[in-house]
Parts: C-alpha cells; sequence; structure tokens
C-alpha cells in the first residue's frame, strides 16, 4: 500500500528534448509544419495567417474578418458550417489577434480529409455578406457596452495606450465609431490583400506524411501570394500615469510596467527569472507581501507580454479602493528590494526549480509542443532557445539578478494605469 506520510522522490529538470516540429511545402507555396505526438488518435490543425492588427489599414478590420470567416460561403450558410463541425465531433473557431489571425480545428485524425473541403472553401470563398456583418457588429457592440463598465478591461486599454501610444494598432482600441464604421469593402480589401494565401499551417497530434498529403490535396491550389509586410509603426515611449475615479466603484484595478527588451536579447532569460520572483508565480513577492501579508487582494501576477513589434513587462491586480495607494507603494518596494539587496541562495533555487517543472509540465500534449514550437518559430528562433532557458536557470547567480533588476525595471521608468 502506497504509505502517503513519504513524499514521492524528486529530482532536478536540467533540459527537456522536444519532439521538433517537421517542415513540408505546399504546391502552391504555403509553408506549415506537423509533430507527430501524442497518444490518441485525435489532431489540431491551425491555418495562421499573419494578418491581425497590426496589419490593418482600418481599427476593426482584422477582427471582423476572422469573425466572418465562419459565417458562410455561396455554398454554405453558416448554421451548416456549425452542423457539420458538431457532427464530425469537431470544434472549430477563430481567433483575430494582435498580430495573426488563427484558424483552429481539433478533430479526429480520421476526419482531416472529410473536413478540408469545408475549411478550404471558408478560407477561399467567405460570403461576406451584409446581414451577418450587421449582426457581427450588434454583437460586438453590445460586447463592447458591457466591457467598458469592467474596470480590468479598460484598464488594459489604457495601459497599452500609454505603453505604445495611440498611433500604433497596438494602442488603438475599437470604440463603437470603429465598428459603425466596417463596411464589406473594408474587409475584402483587408482579406485580399492581407489574407488572401499569406498563412502557415501548423497540424499536431498523431499525424505524418499521409496528413501532409492531405492538406496538399485540398489547400495546395488556393491562390497564394507573398504579404505584404506591416509598417513599423515604432514611437519613443515616455513613462505616463493615469487615474481613472469612478465613484461608484467599490475596487480599483491596478497596471504598472514599462516596455521591455524581447526573446532575442541576451539577458531575456534572466529578466524572465527576476519576474518569476517578483509576481510570476503563486508564491511570489508580491503575492506573499500584499495577499498573504496585506490582504489587500486575491491575486496579483507580473507578466513579460509579447508582440511582434514589441514586449512589455506588466504588474496587475485589483484592490479596494482604499488599498491602492499602499499598494503600488508596496510594489515600488519589492522592485527596490530586488535592486538593493541579493536574493537569497533557497529562494532563488526555489524559483529556478519551479521554472523548470512547470516548463516540463507545459508539453505533455502534442497540443502544447506545438505552441512552443509556434513561440520559436514566429520570434525567428530555433529549439536552442529552450536549452540556453535551462542553462540559463542552471548558471544565474544572485548577483545577476541585481544587475538586471536595476538595468530592466527602473522605477522611473514604470507606466501606471488606475481604474476605479
Amino acid at each position: 500500500m502506497l504509505n502517503r506520510t513519504v513524499a514521492p522522490p524528486s529530482y532536478a529538470v536540467d533540459r527537456v528534448d522536444l519532439v521538433e516540429a517537421i517542415p513540408f511545402v505546399l504546391d502552391n507555396g504555403i509553408r506549415g509544419h506537423y509533430i507527430n505526438a501524442g497518444a490518441q488518435p485525435v489532431a489540431r490543425l491551425e491555418v495562421i495567417f499573419k494578418a491581425g492588427k497590426l496589419h490593418e489599414t482600418h481599427p476593426g478590420v482584422s477582427f471582423f474578418v476572422g469573425k466572418m470567416l465562419l459565417e458562410g460561403t455561396k455554398h454554405i450558410s453558416s448554421r451548416e458550417v456549425s452542423d457539420f463541425f458538431d457532427g464530425i465531433g469537431a470544434f472549430i473557431e477563430v481567433t483575430p489577434g494582435f498580430d495573426f489571425i488563427t484558424v483552429t480545428i481539433h478533430h479526429l485524425r480520421k476526419h482531416l480529409e472529410m473536413l478540408l473541403p469545408v475549411l478550404a472553401e471558408l478560407l477561399h470563398q467567405p460570403l461576406f455578406g451584409e446581414e451577418e456583418l450587421a449582426k457581427l457588429q450588434q454583437i460586438r457592440r453590445q460586447r463592447l457596452q458591457v466591457d467598458l463598465e469592467k474596470n480590468n478591461f479598460v484598464a488594459s486599454r489604457k495601459f497599452r495606450e500609454l505603453i505604445f501610444s495611440t498611433q500604433h494598432p497596438y494602442g488603438r482600441s475599437l470604440d463603437f465609431s470603429d465598428i459603425n464604421a466596417i463596411e464589406i469593402a473594408l474587409l475584402k480589401e483587408h482579406f485580399e490583400s492581407k489574407m488572401h494565401g499569406a498563412l502557415e499551417i501548423i497540424i499536431a497530434g498523431q499525424v505524418d506524411e499521409s496528413d501532409v498529403k492531405l492538406l496538399n490535396k485540398y489547400l495546395g491550389d488556393l491562390p497564394f501570394k507573398n504579404p505584404l509586410s506591416a509598417l513599423d509603426h515604432s514611437h519613443e515611449y515616455q513613462p505616463q500615469e493615469y487615474l481613472g475615479e469612478k465613484e461608484e466603484s467599490l475596487q480599483s484595478t491596478i497596471r504598472l510596467g514599462m516596455p521591455i527588451v524581447d526573446r532575442h536579447h541576451a539577458d531575456y532569460f534572466k529578466i524572465m527569472v527576476v519576474n518569476e520572483i517578483l509576481g510570476g508565480y503563486f508564491g511570489s513577492r508580491l503575492m506573499k507581501n500584499i495577499r498573504e501579508e496585506k490582504g489587500f487582494t486575491y491575486g496579483i501576477h507580473s507578466a513579460i507580454t509579447h508582440l511582434e513589434q514589441g514586449s512589455m513587462f506588466l504588474i496587475g491586480t485589483e484592490v479596494k479602493k482604499s488599498f491602492r495607494a499602499q499598494t503600488i507603494f508596496e510594489i515600488h518596494k519589492e522592485i527596490k528590494q530586488l535592486q538593493k539587496e541579493l536574493v537569497p541562495a533557497e529562494e532563488l533555487q526555489t524559483v529556478t526549480s519551479y521554472m523548470a517543472g512547470a516548463f516540463a509540465s507545459e508539453i505533455d500534449t502534442p497540443f502544447a509542443l506545438a505552441d512552443k514550437f509556434k513561440t520559436i518559430h514566429f520570434n525567428d528562433l530555433d529549439y536552442s532557445y529552450y536549452q540556453r532557458f535551462f542553462e540559463t536557470l542552471k548558471k544565474i547567480d544572485n548577483e545577476s539578478l541585481l544587475e538586471i533588476s536595476r538595468a530592466y525595471m527602473p522605477l522611473e521608468n514604470l507606466s501606471q494605469v488606475v481604474i476605479g
């Protein structure tokens, strides 16, 4: 019988060998990768268009183009599209994002050939009907009206604006006038100039070259054009503070942060460790101070977010309005401590062990392996990136953390948003 009074054996994770993605090219030049992994006969197919918010010429166009892809074609209604995928136990969704528009299908491997003709028609001949657009506009207006009452939604919008400026697509937020201004002609222009062939395919699961042959059979004759590059929207960052007071709010949402280096930078992994210590996991310093000791919040976190034209460091929490000034003071205090005092060896060991173990637990499915691949692929990196991550965890010392905290997290560079 298992003796539950004895802890299971533990060991250090010092490297992880990933199942690597195998490249392929369809007859029309569309590039892709497949990852053969997993014990179940399932797969995830992703068609990724480099045509997100960064690439749009009119606010909101990429969002509505993405959503309209599932609103039918000349031959298939939106109801028939939904019924078809439900009928074979598959799930399809379209995710419009800052950099990409992604069509994702989770399916049984045996149904790939059945679903590909439908997918090809959706990608090549979307209807872009007036009635369907009007319905989506109404839904989006209603959703925006609800979201604008949420402090965390408004704070996130305003924070991106301070980091990137309203002139940059990342900092420009969709409003009611943008939604109302969307027309079919704008959608078709974005689709034809930014999406029509400007795509990559990633499929993961129990897949092999026979699945690639099916992809080529049904998608290999789609018209392909070389996609246009996004304009460089870079700008000069200046730290700012914004207070959006709401008398009726009992709580305030806080966002603090600044631009930071991308994944290519030599110090990036060291910055990851500093972030983890500060607020990256449940045992972080911010959680211990502001949640456990002060009781100001249920949760506080820090994170590093990467986009094609910018990366940012962000701290976020929600607190009772009367605690917000003290919360901001305590956040500053924790950052200052990282810049003045060496991290104790035991704490550093705990954090690096946690980061290594968390990585190992994040790659237990073929879809997770595909996500790790996308991280390096769309950042022009290779699999050695992950080995460098583990090497940093093994070698980093507290002197390095002190230098990194001082160099990359100066308090005077923080922008601050408080809503509520």
